[in-house]
């Protein structure tokens, strides 16, 4: 008998082997950093499919031999559907995901009802496949990486797409693939499902099932200083979340919840106690406003977080060098920012996107922190939103946003 084969042997293939083990599903597994590059032939040869973690893509050369092989390759979201009945809620885009799924999560647990959360976010979606029936509602973050690879069987009953700009070109072979990965959330949507999008997201897509664009509801909007909810209000200065573009995630997660259950007041203590997600415009300054966004990996999330503030500030960005185009940034720092200080692999190349701004090139994380110390004060605030991975210096964006606050507890 043909075995699975697991790529990737981090948590998302361990919990795969794990299940897989459990019932009886006969698999092997493979990894770039500790299996030879022959044994993958022999893998391929006693396989009839590859299920891959969220890192592997078509660049990888063991994928590539694999399709040209004929040999099924899919992700972990789309075996673990094979598994799951009950309704499943699917959150992407390239921005706000982390902070949409967790809104929701929290409002539809206030309702009473019992949710897993996983996918993107932490927990591989295969954990909620041991037993769903735990479960009132499984809502996941999906990635690009997740939705490349899926094929008949991810079918959310709720589809929801956020946003999409340039991001993850190391990993994707183009941006037309990158949104066309984005774009297969909807892929199995039928007539009974829901498409929550903003409209001017994505064009030339045709999807199944009722779509709503929750910036454009009648019931749940917003005016300059409130969000209506049918009838009901938030102040928008008693929300926790910083910024016009977290007033469309509320906007987004309201919509979802909305599907389930009627918003009443507890809904909306949620949304005023509700704190953003750790590494994404979290204050964490005293007597001074001071902000880790290191979970800011594109240009677009480092323009929300210029857009967020009014000016006065001093910006601390770079990483690994993703050969990203940087040019949107130009308008709102030349507008917002009287000091940009650059770091990492790609701090040469911003700096020759940004030459007619104040630049300070700085050789590593520590002195950036110190320099932006110096130079910020109350009347700005001080901003780490590098605008792209981690990859270059640090294991994670979480971990380079711990290091930054660190560095700040340290030289403060």
């Amino acid at each position: 008998m043909k075995k699975i084969l697991i790529y990737g042997m981090g948590k998302t293939g361990k919990e795969l082997a794990r299940f897989c083990t459990k019932r009886k599903i006969p698999f092997s597994t493979f990894d770039d950093n500790s299996n030879k590059p022959e044994e993958f032939q022999k893998n391929l040869r006693n396989c009839n499919r590859i299920i891959v973690s969220p890192g592997v893509g078509l660049r990888n050369e063991n994928i590539k031999k694999a399709i040209k092989a004929k040999i099924k390759v899919i992700s972990e979201i789309e075996f673990a559907a094979e598994f799951i009945s009950k309704p499943l809620i699917a959150i992407t885009g390239t921005n706000g995901k982390t902070t949409t799924a967790l809104l929701t999560y929290d409002l539809l647990k206030s309702s009473g009802l019992k949710v897993f959360l996983g996918g993107n976010i932490g927990t591989p979606l295969i954990k909620a496949a041991e037993d769903d029936s735990k479960y009132d509602l499984i809502l996941i973050e999906t990635s690009s990486f997740q939705l490349q690879f899926i094929d008949s069987k991810f079918h959310p009953n709720v589809s929801v797409l956020l946003n999409i700009s340039e991001n993850h070109l190391d990993h994707h072979l183009s941006m037309k693939e990158y949104v066309a990965s984005k774009k297969k959330v909807f892929k199995n949507s039928t007539i009974t499902d829901y498409a929550i999008i903003d409209s001017s997201a994505i064009l030339n897509t045709r999807i199944k099932g009722t779509v709503i664009d929750p910036l454009k509801s009648k019931e749940i909007y917003t005016t300059n200083d409130k969000i209506i909810i049918k009838g009901m209000e938030i102040i928008k200065k008693e929300i926790k979340l910083i910024g016009p573009h977290n007033i469309k995630n509320i906007l987004f997660s309201l919509n979802i919840f909305s599907l389930f259950k009627e918003v009443t007041n507890k809904q909306l203590k949620i949304i005023q106690k509700f704190s953003p997600p750790i590494h994404r415009l979290e204050r964490i300054g005293t007597n001074r406003e001071i902000i880790n966004d290191s979970k800011s990996t594109s240009p677009q999330a480092t323009e929300v977080a210029i857009e967020s503030f009014k000016k006065n500030i001093v910006l601390i960005m770079g990483g690994k060098d993703k050969k990203l185009d940087y040019s949107s940034l130009l308008a709102p720092i030349r507008k917002k920012v009287v000091l940009l200080i650059l770091f990492g692999e790609n701090k040469f190349e911003l700096a020759k996107v940004f030459d007619k701004n104040k630049i300070y090139l700085a050789p590593n994380l520590y002195e950036a922190v110190r320099k932006g110390l110096k130079e910020s004060n109350k009347k700005g605030p001080l901003i780490f939103s590098p605008g792209t991975s981690s990859f270059d210096q640090f294991n994670s964006y979480s971990q380079r946003g711990e290091v930054f606050k660190k560095y700040v507890k340290e030289l403060s």
